[in-house]
């Protein structure tokens, strides 16, 4: 009987080592594998443009940044259309293309005489967000996404930095409570294959596989506009995004 139990007790022992082991296994197997990085020779590249009135953007009123900087005019930046027709701020991503690891350097988001510089900025899923202040003032930096608020976190001199990221896609929101005209879009893309408009609407997205892809662009009035794009190696595909005057 005492031999029975000794028997019974050693195989409990290498059961629960076995167990032990499987555990451990399928927990290595549950490793995320790390993320592609996403390396073609196309180029997508083209305007946004905006069809009929421009809305006009004016200086917003009671603006004032108590820094130790000049005054400067604060301008409206919701929907900044140039003498040509192109759309400033609007962000261009490539759709079909999966997951990627972002590039090199990290972008950064400023605070210039309390305005958020650049107004729509992008960056890669786990991709650091540089957020500094060139401001002698206060600031706080409170972004919020579909889910709520996600973090709120102050800055009060300048050439202060902090490091942040963002585990999933998603179009988010920035303000400063402090100073409520303050207002910018970050927009996390699951990979590096995107780009933000410049003053004129134009854009450039390099290192894309060849491929057909659905190609998006997103502005924070205007909503969204997608058409399909075929990309190759031997020569860019030249685009042209079209909003319209609500």
């Amino acid at each position: 009987m005492i031999l029975d139990c000794g028997f019974r007790i050693l195989d409990c022992v290498v059961l629960a080592v076995l167990l032990l082991l499987c555990g451990c296994d399928s927990k290595q197997g549950n490793v995320a594998p790390p993320v592609p990085v996403i390396q073609g020779n196309g180029v997508v590249r083209g305007k946004v443009m905006f069809s009929g009135m421009p809305p006009v953007m004016h200086e917003i009123p009671s603006a004032a940044c108590h820094d130790s900087s000049p005054a400067v005019a604060i301008m409206d930046e919701t929907a900044v259309v140039g003498p040509a027709g192109g759309m400033k701020n609007v962000l261009v991503t490539i759709e079909g293309a999966g997951p990627g690891a972002p590039r090199d350097p990290s972008p950064i988001l400023n605070q210039i005489h309390c305005t958020y510089v650049p107004h729509v900025i992008g960056v890669t899923v786990g991709q650091d967000l540089i957020v500094r202040s060139s401001d002698a003032t206060m600031h706080n930096i409170h972004i919020s996404g579909s889910a709520g608020d996600m973090m709120n976190f102050a800055m009060t001199q300048s050439g202060q930095e902090k490091h942040i990221s963002f585990a999933k896609p998603e179009v988010l929101r920035a303000k400063c409570d402090v100073h409520p005209w303050m207002t910018a879009y970050i927009a996390v893309v699951e990979n590096p294959l995107f780009a933000v408009t410049a003053d004129d609407g134009t854009f450039e997205i390099k290192n894309v596989p060849a491929g057909s892809y659905k190609l998006i662009a997103w502005h924070e009035q205007y909503g969204r506009l997608e058409q399909p794009c075929v990309v190759s190696d031997d020569k860019p595909a030249d685009v042209t995004l079209m909003y319209k005057a609500e």
